[in-house]
């Protein structure tokens, strides 16, 4: 569901009435919950925001984020159920009925993929029992058999009968929501946890005392994994109330090291104090290291001068290793130029300052400290800045001619995809048919009834076949714009630019069509006034879309800025002719 990226409709803060009806819509959706427990996942220090999207196979959706990480989620159009995040089950491993999978099939899930019975892990025979009494479309979570901090979020695809009766074979979990997805991408969210092996039974408890232990366990995982989520606010006591707590529980447990058994559950508890000593020196060393890797490996000398607060986006931030967080407010510096001073002081970096703006002038790169540094991780290249080009490329949607071919490889009706997508999965249900000879396809009755060829032909070639394969589709266009994705069925109408004349025999240029390409009619008439003429957005007769006009005749300088700077192509560009003709002047003596 939240795989590909998705379209943000609106973004907002809950009031005081909405943070409380959406406590009481969790209370209702899981009773088991305390007031106390819901009240550490929605905080009412913390801020709560709803955002209402359109994910990329056009579902409505709700997010609900607790201090920008995403805590419930709520899919209108599939069901009204309030889904729980994989990190509000960090905090509640048994809020939801589990299932246990391997590490490798994660890596399935993440691209796509729902849950199969065979990816299953079961820790008892097959039973009439093993699945619980779970009815179709149940709410339920993923774990794998390594831990039990959750992976993945979805509902069941068959009922508990129906799963004992399929023998191992079919669809189990149907996935909505799995870590790595982009809905993990928003904000800063937290390292998954380690949280011991998962339970010995699994969705269906059967004795009254795993669920008491399992309860007690429950309560002390989401103490200690609320107190995890604390760190991420930039409160700088947060950290300190964190590292004492940690001393405390590891001087009780090395007094009580005989008598008591250490559990899986309890482990993390007991490691966590080792990790973070000193979260202010640790960030500093962070900082530090990342500052020096940035210089050494990603900086040249032909990018200077930068703007410092490019450097720290562009390449510090690029050079933090995995899993770990730059943020230099949780430093002893505080500030990004307290810091640049500082390693400027040391001789490694010159700055300067204009009109409150520093500037990165050079780097030494051969100072003893960037060139003893040793880089222990892989090099990770840094992200490259959103352009505002727009990039045009050709798709298909999924139609239901060509789904039971598709099907097979996880795609549904509407899903979108590219030609090269199209054409492995056509090759790879050829061969695995034996459809091929050569470069001949023998035409199945399933293909030939997708191809509607003539009743008595029996084979094509494999290029001709794959066409008309692509042509039971529906032909798309998808506009990519600085990280957002349009999608436009058909033929893709043209940026339209026309000179027209008004009262007074004024010169207009008309710009239209803008919006198809993610370009933003408000923004691009503020670029047009830099030549001096005033540009307004007016409505067009006879145009779906506003239009933006300019005085003038500005063809020259409208192609130029949709060409260069948005670097649309010459071909999706209308009205070039109506551009001023160059005039000779020839003077006779």
């Amino acid at each position: 569901m939240f795989i590909k990226p998705f379209k943000v409709k609106s973004n907002n803060q809950l009031k005081g009435t909405e943070r409380k009806k959406l406590c009481e819509e969790v209370l209702a959706a899981y009773p088991s919950l305390s007031d106390e427990e819901i009240q550490l996942l929605l905080p009412k220090k913390e801020s709560i925001s709803v955002m209402k999207i359109v994910t990329y196979s056009g579902h409505m959706a709700k997010i609900y984020c607790v201090a920008k990480i995403p805590m419930f989620f709520q899919l209108d159009l599939k069901t009204t159920i309030l889904f729980p995040t994989i990190y509000t089950l960090w905090h509640h491993p048994c809020l939801l009925d589990t299932f246990t999978t391997r590490m490798p099939v994660v890596s399935k899930l993440a691209g796509g993929a729902d849950l199969m019975l065979p990816g299953l892990v079961l820790k008892e025979p097959l039973t009439l029992y093993t699945f619980g009494k779970l009815s179709k479309g149940t709410p339920v979570s993923v774990n794998t058999d390594d831990n039990k901090a959750s992976v993945a979020v979805g509902i069941t695809a068959l009922s508990s009968e129906d799963m004992y009766m399929a023998a191992g074979r079919g669809k189990c979990v149907e996935v909505f929501h799995v870590i790595g997805d982009m809905l993990c991408q928003l904000g800063k969210p937290p390292v998954r946890p380690d949280l011991g092996s998962p339970y010995v039974e699994n969705s269906g408890n059967t004795s009254e005392s795993t669920e008491t232990d399992s309860q007690q366990m429950d309560m002390e995982q989401t103490e200690a994994l609320s107190n995890k989520l604390d760190q991420l606010n930039l409160d700088e006591n947060a950290s300190e109330v964190m590292d004492e707590t940690g001393i405390l529980e590891e001087e009780e447990y090395i007094e009580n090291e005989e008598d008591v058994k250490t559990d899986d559950v309890q482990s993390p508890d007991v490691i966590e104090p080792e990790v973070a000593l000193d979260p202010i020196q640790e960030m500093d060393e962070l900082l530090e290291y990342c500052f020096l890797k940035a210089c050494k490996t990603s900086i040249k000398s032909s990018d200077l001068p930068m703007l410092s607060s490019n450097f720290f986006k562009n390449h510090l931030l690029a050079a933090c290793p995995p899993g770990k967080n730059v943020d230099v407010k949780k430093s002893r510096y505080k500030k990004l130029s307290v810091f640049l001073a500082e390693m400027k002081a040391k001789g490694i970096i010159n700055t300067s300052v204009t009109k409150g703006v520093e500037t990165l002038l050079s780097i030494k790169f051969d100072h003893p400290l960037v060139k003893r540094l040793v880089v222990t991780e892989e090099r990770v290249a840094a992200e490259p800045v959103i352009s505002s080009s727009a990039v045009v490329s050709e798709c298909y949607r999924v139609t239901a001619d060509v789904l039971p071919v598709l099907s097979k490889f996880g795609y549904e009706k509407g899903d979108v995809m590219k030609r090269a997508e199209i054409r492995k999965y056509f090759t790879e249900y050829v061969k695995a048919e034996d459809l091929q000879n050569g470069k001949m396809l023998k035409l199945s009755p399933q293909l030939a009834a997708i191809m509607r060829t003539k009743v008595h032909q029996e084979t094509v070639t494999m290029e001709d076949g794959i066409n008309k394969f692509i042509g039971r589709m529906t032909h798309m266009h998808e506009v990519t714009l600085a990280g957002n994705t349009l999608l436009h069925t058909g033929k893709l109408e043209p940026v339209d630019m026309r000179v027209v004349v008004r009262s007074g025999g004024k010169k207009v240029t008309l710009v239209n069509n803008l919006e198809t390409f993610g370009i933003n009619s408000k923004e691009f008439s503020k670029e047009c006034q830099n030549i001096g003429a005033s540009a307004t957005i007016t409505d067009d007769p006879g145009k779906k879309t506003p239009s933006v006009l300019v005085q003038g005749n500005q063809i020259l300088y409208v192609y130029k800025l949709l060409t260069e700077k948005y670097q649309i192509k010459k071909n999706y560009i209308r009205g070039l002719e109506f551009a001023p003709k160059k005039q000779n002047f020839s003077h006779k003596k």
